[in-house]
């Protein structure tokens, strides 16, 4: 048993695919993360002792024909990949070429578009042996050692018949083995706030236990890292030349007692590892902002999304307008960068709303802004609202949230008119010169100078690109 061979494979594709935590997009610039769901399921397989490798195809930039050599090289008796809605055209395609050429090999894989009906998707794609519903826990390794009955966030074909493991969606703290960051160093991953090199992704806690109605991520349970297994991955990485952390959680400091001891330690031992994290405007104080500073945050993002209470309260943000400007505005003065995520193309938005939106992010003094589309994602009340009001077809399936092409109007705007206001929100966002001087003369390291300039480079592409829609009219 302990000589078969487990691959973790994120597939080729023709754009900068992220498929990973249940959202896929693609990059909007040239942002490009550890893919974090086979990080944290190879603990769970190199603590038993088995073979493992990986092949990112999307990072080393291999197209089909030379990553489907490398797969039958290896000639795995297990695969564990991800697909995405952003690709599926392609993934599909993909494996099932895989499985004509090794068709022994079972492959399992999680996914966005998997999410809402997994059985359909068992029953009409012969490759898909089983979709991982929940990557935290050790579903995939019961599975591959026939532990059926405790293969634990698994939806798979068993004797003809689909079997589903309810996933474990509470519980204080959760033990996983130590990632096998090596499988991943040295390759080409990125963030747009990276300010030294090599850079590492680590989670501290799954899913997220706030209710924002347009997310998937409140649908996933939330399960927190024992904060000592997070410790000695910190400490490893840190031995192992590791300069730079994203940490990947939903919600940073959603459970703070973990988090307080994380980075206690980090100040503790003078770790000296910058690193950048995702947290809402009411999960953080001026107290934990400055331990944030202290332990070597540099960004911090926030999802911000609205400029109206109306739709904050609509999408069950649970928070209010003067709460963003008071932590945006504690954040700057204890030296932290924010950014800010900001949604368009909500059901009956209008031009007007969108560039609230714009003129919040720039009021902010945000020293970086996403703007991303409303997308209909599986099992969220969002994607009921949108289809009780026809703005998209119940098999509207291949969809991206950076936005590279649109799903769906508003009902007032078309999908070209998202697409045109988008881009402008870039244009004007990015693209003044009082925030061109501002970001020059915060750049503190060649590694940071460089990640800038790229990043310039791929928004203005981004910008000046043609104008993408998938049929959407609405």
């Amino acid at each position: 048993m302990k000589n078969k061979k487990v691959l973790f494979l994120n597939p080729p594709g023709k754009e900068i695919y992220i498929r990973d935590y249940y959202c896929s997009k693609v990059s909007k610039a040239y942002y490009l993360p550890h893919p974090v769901d086979l990080l944290m399921q190879t603990g769970h397989f190199a603590s038993r002792g088995y073979d493992i490798s990986i092949i990112d195809a999307i990072v080393d930039r291999l197209n089909v024909s030379i990553t489907i050599n490398k797969v039958r090289e290896i000639n795995p008796d297990l695969i564990i990949s991800q697909c995405g809605s952003v690709s599926f055209t392609e993934d599909n395609l993909f494996f099932t070429e895989i499985k004509k050429i090794l068709n022994e090999t079972k492959i399992l894989s999680s996914g966005d578009l998997f999410l809402e009906d997994p059985g359909y998707f068992l029953e009409n794609y012969a490759w898909l042996d089983g979709i991982i519903i929940n990557w935290f826990c050790d579903g995939s390794l019961n599975y591959f050692e026939g532990n059926y009955d405790i293969a634990t966030g698994l939806v798979f074909k068993k004797n003809n018949e689909i079997r589903a493991i309810s996933k474990k969606t509470e519980g204080k703290y959760v033990s996983i083995p130590r990632p096998k960051h090596e499988l991943f160093f040295n390759k080409k991953y990125r963030y747009a706030y990276v300010t030294h090199y090599p850079m590492a992704t680590v989670l501290t806690n799954y899913g997220c236990p706030f209710p924002c109605s347009f997310c998937i991520m409140p649908k996933l349970g939330f399960l927190v890292r024992k904060p000592e297994d997070v410790i000695d991955e910190i400490k490893f990485l840190k031995n192992n030349g590791i300069r730079y952390i994203y940490f990947s959680d939903q919600t940073f400091y959603a459970h703070p007692q973990a988090t307080d001891a994380i980075l206690d330690f980090m100040i503790e031992e003078k770790i000296d590892i910058e690193w950048c994290c995702f947290t809402r405007v009411d999960r953080v104080d001026e107290k934990r902002l400055k331990k944030m500073k202290k332990a070597g945050c540099n960004v911090i993002m926030f999802g911000v999304e609205f400029a109206e209470d109306e739709l904050l309260n609509r999408y069950k943000k649970n928070y209010s307008l003067e709460q963003v400007r008071e932590t945006f505005r504690l954040a700057k003065d204890i030296g932290l960068k924010r950014m800010g995520t900001f949604l368009i193309g909500l059901p009956g938005q209008t031009e007007e709303s969108i560039r609230k939106t714009l003129n919040l992010a720039i009021k902010l003094e945000a020293d970086y802004a996403s703007f991303n589309v409303a997308v209909p994602r599986a099992q969220t009340s969002f994607r009921e609202e949108a289809l009780s009001k026809k703005l998209i077809m119940g098999n509207d399936r291949i969809m991206d949230q950076s936005g590279s092409f649109i799903t769906m109007g508003t009902g007032v705007l078309s999908a070209e008119d998202i697409y045109r206001l988008k881009n402008e929100a870039y244009c004007k966002f990015y693209f003044r010169l009082d925030y061109l001087l501002k970001r020059l003369l915060k750049i503190r390291t060649m590694d940071e100078f460089k990640t800038h300039f790229i990043e310039a480079f791929y928004i203005l592409k981004g910008i000046l690109s043609k104008e993408k829609t998938k049929g959407a009219t609405r």
